[in-house]
């Protein structure tokens, strides 16, 4: 997985986010779907009743996916008429086996696909396809060894063509290439997706893999190759166009090579090009979103980090939980910012960078909220205390954190001044009290005093009045 260079310090994150760069690609690979004779390069000794028969059940297939998808007693009425073709003609309409296998595939149902092409494997040893997409269900299980193992099988078996199974060759290899930095394993992807270009110009897969592993070794070693990464982009893009086609991929990866130039503004062009093309493009929701925030454009950057959390993976992707809490933290949403923060800290309590924003977001954000009362704010700003703490002790002597720890420092003697002058306050509110119920009492006396002296005055003057005339 391609993504964004290390973010930068966003207001009170004061912490750099590192993307996650060079995570393996995303199984399955390039998978063979239904396909017709003619696009496998059929044998030509399959008999006219045979492509006939084939027709007419890839016609019935056509039609039944007229409403987006093959379901219920459709995937079984279906499977079974492709079987049947190939049990009646044979190896020459073995395609006919290969479709039986991809619609319990689309059907959900892996296994009695992946028993399909096993059993085709075993009759037509040649026919490339059925490699492929077992290939596939087994790297879907994490099973890559295995999987590299049948796609290699399946290039042996078609060395003129198997562009599928070279596409995902190489996409493993780029895998381990991006964790190794083999040069031995570059050569073989790049050598791989050549030929694949050389047998199909037009093949995107294989412009896809190809930009990828330049742009993986001009990023981490030798930046001439993010030129040979912008050519394959360009002519990919451009031959993809006169097809009428796109690729997310592309255009990512595109965006990529924008932020070598550090041109951030395009770059979330063509990031957000990509997202257009493939709506829950997990690598360019990413950088959008990563960018975003650094614009402090929360919302959009929000909706980015969500869109790439729908992937299974990205549950367990850190650098995302803290972006988000970020982004969340800047529209407000304290609570969710702070479930975010916690998640990463569920994902690993031994990174100090969670514990620094959720010391950020109690005395920051929290604390100083117009309806919390002094008490309150000072009960806040405590929890603040304690996650700077815990974040000094996580990040020990690391480097890479010496000045953020000095300002968790600086933090925390802010708290305690601000505590001490809490301290002061309440003391003078109490001074105050006492002084206005003093006076209270004062007034209240001095009233009485005055009360009883006019109510005298009163009666010496009635007194007066009533005494007889002399």
């Amino acid at each position: 997985m391609r993504n964004l260079h290390s973010l930068a310090s966003i207001s009170t994150l004061a912490l750099a986010l590192t993307a996650c760069r060079g995570q393996p690609s995303k199984p399955p690979g390039e998978v063979a779907s239904t396909v017709t004779p003619q696009d496998a390069g059929g044998p030509a000794a399959a008999t006219e009743q045979a492509r006939s028969d084939f027709k007419n059940v890839a016609q019935a297939y056509a039609a039944a996916r007229k409403d987006g998808a093959v379901r219920g007693d459709e995937c079984e009425r279906l499977s079974g008429e492709f079987t049947k073709v190939y049990k009646q003609h044979g190896a020459t309409m073995a395609i006919a086996q290969f479709n039986a296998g991809v619609v319990w595939e689309e059907c959900g149902q892996p296994d009695r696909a992946r028993e399909i092409y096993e059993g085709l494997i075993a009759a037509v040893p040649k026919f490339d396809l059925a490699y492929n997409n077992l290939g596939v269900l087994y790297w879907k299980k994490g099973q890559s060894e295995r999987a590299l193992e049948l796609f290699k099988k399946g290039i042996e078996a078609n060395k003129l063509s198997a562009r599928a199974a070279r596409n995902n060759v190489a996409g493993l290899l780029r895998d381990q290439y991006v964790g190794s930095a083999d040069l031995n394993i570059f050569k073989e992807v790049e050598t791989a997706l050549q030929t694949v270009l050389a047998l199909d110009s037009g093949n995107k897969a294989a412009y896809e893999n190809l930009a990828r592993i330049y742009y993986d070794r001009g990023h981490r070693k030798d930046t001439s190759y993010l030129v040979l990464a912008n050519l394959v982009v360009t002519q990919g893009l451009r031959v993809l166009a006169e097809q009428g086609l796109k690729s997310a991929d592309l255009l990512n990866i595109q965006g990529l090579l924008l932020l070598e130039r550090d041109d951030q503004v395009n770059a979330l062009r063509s990031f957000k090009a990509a997202a257009e093309v493939e709506a829950d493009h997990v690598e360019a929701n990413l950088n959008i979103g990563f960018i975003s925030i650094r614009f402090r454009d929360y919302a959009t950057g929000e909706r980015a980090f969500q869109t790439a959390l729908k992937s299974p993976a990205q549950q367990k992707n850190l650098e995302l939980w803290l972006a988000l809490g970020v982004a969340q933290r800047g529209l407000k949403k304290f609570k969710e910012a702070e479930t975010a923060y916690n998640q990463a800290v569920k994902l690993n309590a031994g990174d100090p960078r969670a514990y620094y924003n959720l010391g950020v977001l109690y005395q920051d954000h929290l604390a100083v909220q117009d309806e919390v009362e002094l008490d309150e704010s000072e009960k806040l700003g405590a929890v603040a205390r304690k996650y700077y703490v815990k974040f000094a002790a996580t990040a020990g002597k690391n480097k890479a954190y010496a000045i953020r720890v000095l300002e968790s420092q600086d933090r925390i003697a802010t708290l305690d001044e601000n505590e001490a002058i809490l301290k002061e306050t309440k003391e003078l509110e109490e001074k105050v009290r006492v002084m206005t119920e003093q006076q209270k009492l004062a007034d209240a006396a001095d009233l009485e005093r005055r009360m009883a002296m006019e109510k005298q005055a009163l009666a010496a003057e009635a007194a007066g009045e009533a005494a007889p005339a002399p």
